[in-house]
């Protein structure tokens, strides 16, 4: 009886220690794991409120780097335009990679990663994976908090390093800076920050439909009386157009190819028409094209009448009309007479 609890026991544990081993270095940080080509893995919140203010996005000049060997290095300039006055309410670095692997085996990247000439750790990491062989190597994003490194507009670096010992390689899709940020002549806003990896692919030979190769998420919350809302997706390697994106009951076929380059594609599109009062959907579907949803954004704004009429805006403007035309009447009625 007792082997038997022992290795209860000990099946029990191996989730958990798989998942601290998916990101060597970084036992701090919250990870979530997939494995498969289906859509198991939607992105998560990582945070949604009000402000006055907007959300501004860059890649910089990130590009697609080919197999890091050991001690090889990945740089990424990220400028970023803040208007005058804004203030920065959080700053997030994202860290898009994949085909990590050793030999001829999937394996998680030693990865060092500096912003600003800091080394940073990731508070978050997200992976997924074919999970059967061949060709088992795993994608992530990893996510850095950089509020204190970013202060303002202006421009950043992100230098990624593979720390590997022995032979291990992995490749960068690119890497993104997220800035929410206060604006006191700007709309009032609510946002949402969606991050993850979530690895689809429609692939009959391992029994993957289209329909199964979705990610969905559900933007909670109440966005009745929105006059503008911009919904942003970042997919990596979302390059062939066999795909699907869907708002609500809105469905645009086609929506990620390649732009800005193969391995990292953005889609940005005003949504508002399509908003529902509350809870609005979003579903990336595969249909062959082999990517990975990494971001979701979505920023709805409320913005105020500036413009009014005289009768709106000068008090009594109504009485005085009357006095006029009563005036008027009256000196006319006279000549009459």
């Amino acid at each position: 009886m007792r082997h038997i609890i022992i290795a209860v026991l000990i099946l029990f544990f191996i989730p958990a220690i798989a998942v601290v081993d998916a990101v060597d270095g970084y036992g701090q940080s919250e990870q979530n794991a997939g494995e498969s080509y289906a859509g198991e893995s939607p992105l998560h919140t990582y945070r949604h409120g009000t402000l006055r203010g907007d959300l501004a996005y860059t890649i910089g000049d990130s590009k697609y780097s080919g197999r890091l060997h050991p001690n090889a290095t990945y740089t990424v300039n990220l400028p970023i335009e803040l208007p005058e006055g804004a203030t920065v309410e959080f700053a997030r670095l994202y860290a898009y990679w994949t085909w990590s692997y050793v030999g001829s085996d999937g394996a998680y990247p030693d990865m060092l990663v500096r912003f600003g000439g800091d080394v940073i750790n990731p508070d978050k990491a997200f992976t997924d994976r074919k999970g059967t062989p061949p060709y088992d190597y795993p994608a992530g994003t990893y996510c850095y908090d950089v509020t204190d490194q970013v202060e303002s507009g202006g421009a950043y670096t992100a230098v990624v390093e593979n720390t590997a010992t022995d032979f291990k390689k992995f490749s960068m899709n690119g890497v993104g800076l997220l800035v929410i940020y206060n604006d006191p002549n700007g709309d009032e806003t609510r946002y949402w920050v969606k991050e993850g990896c979530d690895v689809i692919y429609a692939n009959e030979e391992v029994g993957i439909t289209a329909e199964a190769a979705t990610t969905e998420m559900v933007f909670e919350g109440d966005v009745a009386d929105a006059t503008k809302a911009i919904l942003t997706t970042v997919v990596a390697s979302g390059d062939k157009g066999e795909n699907t994106l869907t708002f609500n009951e809105e469905t645009y076929r086609g929506v990620y190819t390649g732009d800005p380059y193969p391995d990292l594609a953005i889609d940005e599109r005003d949504v508002v028409a399509h908003l529902v009062a509350r809870d609005n959907t979003v579903q990336i579907m595969d249909d062959g094209d082999f990517m990975a949803p990494s971001n979701a954004f979505l920023v709805v704004s409320y913005g105020s009448s500036s413009s009014s009429s005289p009768s709106e805006s000068t008090p009594g403007f109504e009485s005085l009309l009357t006095i006029l035309i009563i005036t008027v009447s009256l000196i006319a009625l006279r000549r009459r007479t």
